[in-house]
């Protein structure tokens, strides 16, 4: 009984509360605007706003204006967030001051609608503007529309930052450079006012009075302009004044009253404005962008026209906000009387509900009754489902126990595997290690097998200590690694272990700072294990830090902590790696694989096992910074020193350590002696075929050439588009690139070679470490000539190249067969036309047939000029003179200069078969300056004279 009274209770309060919020507004949209400033032509639109809102009961609208003060609008935007408005209208003021608070407010998951003016980003949920761009053209169309007039023109821009103004004055700008007419003589701002617009104009005709035409960006300047003008006494029908809005209180009074001569209407689109943020609080699809079209201009005909119908409009908008006044009032009238009906209606229902209620007691609590015995019921079953998943949850657990015993088993069985093949590594490698150290340094070898005996050294070092990373990595896996620690002077051992360094350091050329605050470092620490972690850290700076890059070390006590900062401005890592270069195997640079994976995952576990930290923050192309912080601890005993004891068992120097770390780190010096490929002054290679090496590898582009440098000029490149700029400066004869490099890949640095004009017809070989077809297919398809899989045999290399060579140059003799042979009398012609000789000459590339018809073309339009120059045809072309001759060295085997005089010939003999020109006509038509030398070089050509030539073509048609 109870529960019932305290319902009909419950019901009571329901009914009265909706009695008296029945007639309110429900669902109540608050609308913000923000205007930048406070003009006839926003109070026009402010006025549509008001009007528009009418039609939407639900609409509640507030308006500020910033009055042209950036800081101003932001607060006021602060303000409809603050208030929580559902929509916020903005129009910014400064796009670049007023963007970020739109954007956080935007990123709040607030409703925002930028009108008129723009952001500088995207941060709104609709914009709707006017085409500022098309009025700026509409602009200078009807200012340059007279051509026989000379256009001097004086542009006056709105504020500067503001969207229009910047659109306005492109439109414009852009569209009058295109009449001849018409030209710019001075710009000035107006910031959107008469009073700046009055003075820049009066300060301009103080200093120039030269102009016709005056183009303000708004009305208001456009005015404060026309009277600067009359102020100076000049003829305002001699100066077009144009503005733009059409505001009727601004713009068309101003041209009814002569002040300007024209204007274009700035459309508002309240309603538009409207709809749209009602559209978009109810979440219906609204368009992101809106760029309302620019209607005509308005001139001194129809101003007076618009003016009458703008006050029509203002006294029918007066009757309408009065009649809805009164419907106001009547509203409020109805409400009160459907209050007192509903309080009736309410009494009424209450009445028929509490007898409802006392009736149907009897049989709630009959009902109730039956429920908690079928609920009960329904308890129990659910406890015996209850106990049969936990059963099934305690078998799968054992089932998951043992697949995780299974995996711990089969990983420590692999694991084992793993350290004991490491361990078998270590035996042959020792072996092979001390043989080619001594061999290294032995004085009877000549300077390239010394370079390939040094190669062979480091990498042997290399691969010896990725074995001890190696087997460190697999007692970390088995928890096997222990710390040694001993009380140790930690500035003393990070300067002997920087010193280490330094060589390399030098060798690269990098510059090293070491800066240790001031303070006592003693502490207990495992010297091998941090002498590791330091090792790790400043090697992969120097590896992946270009030449003349720095890199720095501090070191801090804080907090009974000590920081070691290792930074550099190398490559950075980017922020998805930085995640995971602390994991096992893993490389963030998977393009140039310079390490094993394991050494920074070794270091962080040498860190944790001092208890400390080893973290990075790094910014891609600015540089990395990696910080140990471990705590500070001591043990009961004195600090010493301790001396790195190498496999001989000898005691190692820090010199010796700094040489193996240096020898490690740096390139292997190539044979002293060694150049690349040589040219002479005119541009012409020497005669050994030159190639072009491109890896990111030194030691590989260091073995390639001890194997290339007897028989070939060699040139080498790191990356690609180094690759590129040498191949078009050198143009090679054979290209061998590495598929895969940072930056620009082997596959792109093909296709770029082979969409050159000086470059395509170079063959192209990739070195490669993967096999598959679906790569070798891929290489094919951007222009590679060749592959290559590494390892590779020095025969087969040697071969590969000399066959590519050989094969380029086999399309010469074809191309020699198409020119008249020298020494040979009686050459027949089968076609006496240029094409056929062109036809003859092209080579089978697509790129190289484009730029041999445009060379035939250039060398038949100048056949005459006898002062074209090789210069003159590689300008042509678009090369320059040493690529232009070797491009067509390669295709033609003949110089430009021999070829364009056989073509000279060629052309000669026919006008002397089929023309009756005499010799000396057909001399000068053909480009030589000089009958003897002509009629010497057709004789050295076709071993008989011209006019021999002439009187056997007359004998044979007689």
């Amino acid at each position: 009984m109870n529960s019932g009274v305290r319902f009909v209770f419950v019901t009571i309060i329901s009914c009265l509360v909706l009695c008296l919020t029945g007639c309110s507004k429900s669902g109540e949209i608050k609308i913000g605007v923000s205007q930048c400033s406070t003009d006839d032509w926003r109070m026009q639109l402010n006025q549509e706003l008001l009007r528009e809102a009418m039609l939407h009961p639900e609409v509640t609208v507030e308006i500020l204006s910033a009055d042209d003060d950036s800081q101003k609008q932001i607060r006021d935007l602060e303000y409809f967030a603050e208030n929580n408005f559902d929509v916020i209208l903005v129009s910014p003021n400064e796009a670049e001051a007023v963007t970020p608070k739109i954007k956080e407010l935007y990123e709040q998951g607030r409703k925002i609608v930028v009108f008129d003016r723009n952001t500088t980003e995207p941060c709104y949920n609709a914009y709707i503007g006017a085409d500022n761009t098309g009025i700026g053209s509409q602009a200078a169309d009807f200012v340059a529309a007279d051509p026989s007039r000379q256009l001097r023109i004086f542009e006056i821009e709105g504020l500067p930052g503001s969207t229009p103004a910047i659109h306005r004055m492109r439109g414009f700008d852009s569209r009058i450079s295109q009449y001849e007419n018409a030209s710019i003589v001075a710009t000035a701002v107006g910031n959107w006012n008469y009073e700046d617009a009055f003075r820049v104009t009066d300060s301009i005709l103080n200093l120039r009075q030269d102009f016709n035409v005056i183009f303000a960006h708004n009305d208001r300047m456009a005015i404060g302009a026309s009277d600067a003008v009359k102020k100076h006494g000049i003829d305002r029908d001699a100066v077009m004044v144009v503005g733009i809005d059409a505001a009727p209180n601004i713009g068309l009074k101003a041209i009814v009253d002569g002040e300007i001569d024209a204007t274009f209407i700035y459309p508002t689109v309240g309603n538009l404005l409207m709809e749209t943020a009602v559209d978009l609080h109810n979440g219906r699809q609204v368009p992101r962008d809106t760029i309302v079209p620019t209607p005509s201009v308005v001139t001194r005909d129809s101003a007076g026209i618009m003016l009458v119908l703008d006050g029509i409009i203002h006294e029918e908008t007066q009757k309408v906000l009065f009649l809805k006044g009164q419907v106001d009032d009547y509203f409020q009238r109805h409400s009160a009387q459907t209050v007192v009906l509903y309080s009736v209606i309410v009494i009424f229902v209450l009445v028929c509900a509490l007898c409802y209620i006392l009736t149907k007691a009897y049989w709630t609590n009959k009902r109730h009754i039956r429920q908690i015995s079928e609920q009960k019921a329904q308890v129990e079953h659910q406890k015996e489902q209850l106990e049969q998943q936990t059963r099934q949850l305690e078998q799968q657990q054992q089932t998951l126990k043992s697949l995780y015993e299974q995996l711990r088993d089969a990983t420590r069985s692999k694991l084992a595997f793993f350290t004991n093949v490491s361990h078998d590594l270590r035996t042959p490698l020792t072996l092979i290690a001390e043989p080619v150290a001594q061999l290294s340094q032995a004085g009877n070898i000549t300077s390239e097998q010394s370079t390939l005996m040094h190669l062979a050294d480091k990498n042997v070092k290399i691969l010896m200590r990725l074995i001890n990373q190696i087997l460190d990595f697999s007692k970390m896996e088995d928890g096997k690694m222990t710390l040694n620690l001993t009380e140790t002077d930690l500035r003393k051992e990070v300067e002997d272990w920087a010193e280490s360094f330094r060589m390399a350091l030098q060798k690269k050329k990098m510059r090293f700072t070491l800066d240790i605050a001031p303070g006592d470092y003693a502490m207990a620490v495992d010297r091998e294990k941090m002498e590791r972690v330091f090792f790790n850290l400043i090697s992969n700076a120097i590896r992946y830090t270009p030449q003349n890059g720095s890199i720095q070390v501090r070191m801090e006590m804080r907090s009974d902590n000590l920081l070691l900062r290792v930074s550099d401005n190398g490559q950075g890592i980017s922020p998805e790696n930085q995640q995971q270069i602390f994991e096992n195997f893993f490389r963030a640079d998977q393009q140039t694989p310079n390490g094993s994976g394991i050494g920074l995952a070794l270091s962080k576990s040498f860190v944790e096992l001092h208890g400390g930290s080893l973290t990075v923050s790094s910014q891609e192309g600015k540089g990395s910074e990696f910080t140990v912080e471990i705590p500070v601890v001591h043990v009961d005993n004195q600090i010493e020193r301790k001396t790195v004891v190498p496999t001989g068992g000898s005691e190692m120097t820090p010199e010796d350590k700094s040489e193996i770390i240096a020898e490690e780190l740096s390139d292997v010096e190539l044979p002293q002696g060694s150049e690349d490929a040589d040219t002479d002054g005119d541009g012409e290679a020497s005669d050994k075929p030159t190639v072009l090496i491109v890896d990111d590898n030194s030691d590989i582009r260091t073995l390639v050439y001890g194997l290339l440098c007897d028989k070939y000029n060699v040139l080498q490149a790191t990356n690609g588009a180094q690759a590129i700029r040498l191949a078009s400066r050198h143009i090679p004869d054979v290209v061998i690139c590495d598929v895969m490099m940072a930056g620009m890949d082997g596959m792109e640095t093909t296709k770029r070679l082979k969409d050159e004009v000086a470059t395509s017809h170079i063959p192209v070989m990739l070195l490669t470490a993967c096999a598959m077809d679906e790569q070798r297919v891929a290489g094919y398809e951007c222009g590679a000539d060749a592959y290559l899989s590494k390892p590779f045999n020095s025969k087969v290399l040697l071969a590969r190249i000399e066959a590519l060579i050989l094969n380029r140059r086999r399309i010469q003799p074809q191309s020699q067969q198409a020119l008249p042979a020298p020494k040979k009398e009686g050459a027949a012609v089968a076609n006496p036309s240029q094409s056929a000789v062109a036809a003859a000459l092209l080579p089978e590339v697509d790129m190289d047939d484009i730029f041999y018809n445009k060379f035939l073309q250039i060398v038949e339009k100048q056949m005459s000029n006898c002062d074209l120059s090789v210069e003159d045809l590689a300008s042509e072309v678009g090369l320059s003179r040493v690529q232009f001759y070797r491009k067509i060295k390669a295709l033609t085997n003949y110089s430009p200069a021999e070829l364009v005089k056989m073509l000279r010939l060629k052309r000669a003999n026919q006008l002397l078969k089929t023309t009756q020109m005499t010799v000396s006509e057909i001399c000068y038509q053909v480009g030589f300056s000089s009958p003897s030398y002509f009629t010497k070089c057709y004789r050295e050509q076709y071993t008989e004279s011209p006019s021999d030539t002439q009187q056997r073509t007359t004998k044979l048609k007689s």
